[in-house]
C-alpha cells in the first residue's frame, strides 16, 4: 500500500498510456482502456494493480497473484492468462514495469502538501539539523548536528540520531540508536535495461525500523522497491552494515561489521551474522541460526544450524572440506 507521507499516486492511468514509449504491447487491443491505480509485488496484486513474471524460478507467486495487468515474457504469457491477468508482452518486463512506476508513482517533494513539521518540546534538534515538512518527531529523541531528516519521517520516543545521518521515506521504532552518517530509507541499487537503455528502477516502499533497534556508523538500509524493509525489534547492527531494498529481519538478531544482505532476504528472530558475510538475494535464514565470519551465503539456511565457508553450508561440512584439502596439499608437498 503506498504511503502518501512519502508518495503520490498518478493513478489510475489507462494501460495504453502506461506502456506507450515502450515495446510492449498487449495481444488484444480491447484491454488498452483498462485503469491501473498502483503498481504490487505479483503475489501480492489485487485488481486494478500492475505488476511483471520474467522467469519460472518465481512459480510459486502466481497462486495468489490477482493484478488487472501484468509484464511478462511471450512465452510466461500463458500463466498469466490462467490467472485471469491481462498479459503485457515485454522482452524486458522487470525494466517496463519500472518505467511503469515512474508514471504511476511520484515521490512527494512540495512543500505544500505537507504540514509544518512536528517537533516534540521534550526533544533535542540541534540548530544545524535538517527537519523537513512533515516529520514527526516524538518526546526524548536527540537528533545531532548535521542530520537530514526527510520529508513525512517519524521517529518515535526516546530514539538517537547521530551526526551526518540521513533518513527518509522511514518509520523509526522508540528507543533506537543511529550512530554517525547513516543513510536509513535510500533508494536500494536496482537496475535494469530495454530498449530505451539502461533504467534505475524506482522504489516506492518504505523502511520500517523495530523498537531498540541499534545501528552502527556507516550504515545503509535501502527502503523497499515496492513493498517495506523491516528491522525487527532489538536487532543490533554494527557499523558499514549494507541491508538491501525488501529486506526482513526479525527481533533480536546481530549482525557484525561489513556484512552485505542482498535484496529480499527474509533472516528470522535471533539469528547471528559473523562480520564480512555475503548474503545472495531471495535467501531465508531460519531462527536463531549463526553464520561464520566471512562466509557466503548462497542457500537457504535452516532455523538454528551453524552454517561457514565459502560458499557458505554446514560447518561440520566445511571443516570436513577443509581438513581434506589440508590432507590433499600435504600428500604433494
Amino acid at each position: 500500500m503506498l504511503d502518501e507521507r512519502f508518495y503520490i499516486s498518478s493513478g489510475p492511468l489507462k494501460i495504453s498510456d502506461i506502456i506507450e514509449g515502450t515495446d510492449s504491447f498487449l495481444l488484444n487491443d480491447i484491454y488498452r482502456d483498462e485503469k491501473i491505480y498502483s503498481a504490487a509485488e505479483l503475489d501480492l496484486s489485487i485488481k486494478g494493480q500492475l505488476s511483471f513474471f520474467y522467469s519460472k524460478k518465481y512459480l510459486s507467486l502466481l497462486s495468489t497473484a490477482s493484478a488487472t495487468a501484468c509484464f511478462v515474457t511471450a512465452d510466461l504469457s500463458g500463466l498469466i492468462k490462467s490467472q485471469k491477468i491481462i498479459p503485457i508482452i515485454s522482452s524486458t518486463p522487470r525494466a517496463h514495469f519500472a518505467r511503469a512506476i515512474s508514471k504511476l508513482v511520484k515521490l512527494r517533494k512540495d512543500k505544500k502538501l505537507y504540514p509544518k513539521a512536528f517537533i516534540s518540546e521534550n526533544s533535542v534538534v540541534h540548530a544545524t539539523a535538517i527537519i523537513s515538512d512533515g516529520a514527526v518527531i516524538e518526546d526524548g529523541v536527540e537528533i545531532s548536528p548535521y542530520c537530514v531528516i526527510g520529508p513525512g519521517v517519524h521517529i518515535k520516543s526516546n530514539s538517537y540520531i547521530g551526526p551526518h545521518s540521513s533518513i527518509k521515506c522511514s518509520l523509526i521504532g522508540s528507543g533506537c540508536h543511529i550512530k554517525s552518517s547513516s543513510v536509513i530509507g535510500g533508494s536500494g541499487f536496482g537496475i535494469d535495461s530495454d530498449e530505451v537503455g539502461i533504467i534505475n528502477m524506482p522504489h516506492i516502499g518504505r523502511t520500517i525500523i523495530g523498537n531498540d533497534v541499534f545501528i552502527g556508523s556507516n550504515t545503509c538500509i535501502d527502503r523497499g522497491f515496492i513493498g517495506d524493509t523491516i528491522i525487527g525489534n532489538n536487532t543490533k547492527i554494527d557499523n558499514f552494515v549494507q541491508i538491501a531494498h525488501n529486506c526482513n529481519i526479525g527481533n533480536g538478531s546481530i549482525i557484525a561489521a561489513q556484512v552485505g544482505i542482498s535484496g529480499s532476504c527474509t533472516i528470522g528472530n535471533g539469528v547471528k551474522i559473523g562480520g564480512k558475510v555475503g548474503v545472495a538475494d531471495h535467501i531465508n535464514i531460519g531462527e536463531f541460526a549463526s553464520i561464520a565470519a566471512g562466509s557466503g551465503v548462497m542457500h537457504h539456511i535452516p532455523p538454528r544450524e551453524v552454517w561457514s565457508g565459502v560458499p557458505a553450508m554446514p560447518i561440520r561440512d566445511h571443516m570436513r572440506s577443509v581438513s581434506a584439502r589440508r590432507k590433499l596439499s600435504k600428500k604433494f608437498e
